[in-house]
């Protein structure tokens, strides 16, 4: 017995710290791992201001209305612009009854060194019919420190390649109610595009019968 409880010590020692990185075994990747660390939703969701790619400032919470929200790089080789492809489809799928008059789609760069206004702007343009309510934007008067704060904040996991430049980053997207609180986590690496509009009607169906009351 004496010789089994060094190894059973250290097995409830890995055990233990594995429990605590991984949030009580929910969280298995640095992605999950950062978003479980700035807490589960409903929470409230760090804001800053923001820059368009109409070079017009503003707030999140200012606009008081449900916004999607995601992050990506234009220098991204893959997965930003298909997750921007999906997120068109989602757009269209949801249409003129929901956007832009109750809810809102903001995508944000967080590659300060590379991506400017015109560039957003130009991006912008590849995508079809004007898209009335969905900006895309930069971080405003922030610099990496504070945007890097920001993201951790949030719950983004995003750290820059220094031999190739690449960010290596999550891609969940967020929903935030008018009150600039986070209600819901989407993560497109795993739910199809069906599953988050259904997500995204509950959530603001739920608000309108609980605002009816």
């Amino acid at each position: 017995m004496k010789h089994l409880l060094p190894p059973l010590a250290a097995l409830l020692l890995c055990i233990g710290g594995l429990w605590g990185w991984t949030n009580g075994f929910t969280a298995f990747t640095v992605f999950s791992h950062t978003l479980a660390e700035a807490g589960p939703p409903p929470r409230a969701f760090p804001d800053i201001p923001l820059i368009s790619q109409d070079s017009t400032v503003f707030r999140i919470k200012d606009k008081h209305k449900y916004v999607l929200l995601n992050f990506v790089y234009l220098n991204c080789p893959n997965v930003c612009h298909k997750v921007n492809n999906r997120l068109e489809g989602i757009y269209t799928a949801l249409d003129g009854a929901l956007v832009p008059g109750t809810l809102e789609l903001v995508t944000v760069s967080f590659d300060l060194r590379n991506d400017d206004v015109r560039k957003l702007r130009n991006y912008r343009k590849l995508f079809v019919g004007g898209l009335p309510g969905w900006t895309f934007a930069l971080p405003h008067g922030s610099d990496e420190q504070a945007f890097g704060s920001y993201l951790r904040q949030a719950g983004v996991w995003a750290y820059r390649l220094p031999e190739s430049g690449i960010i290596n980053h999550s891609v969940y997207l967020f929903l935030l109610s008018p009150a600039n609180e986070l209600v819901r986590v989407f993560d497109p690496a795993r739910e199809d595009d069906d599953a988050i509009i259904a997500g995204i009607r509950a959530c603001l169906n739920a608000d309108g019968m609980a605002a009816a009351h």
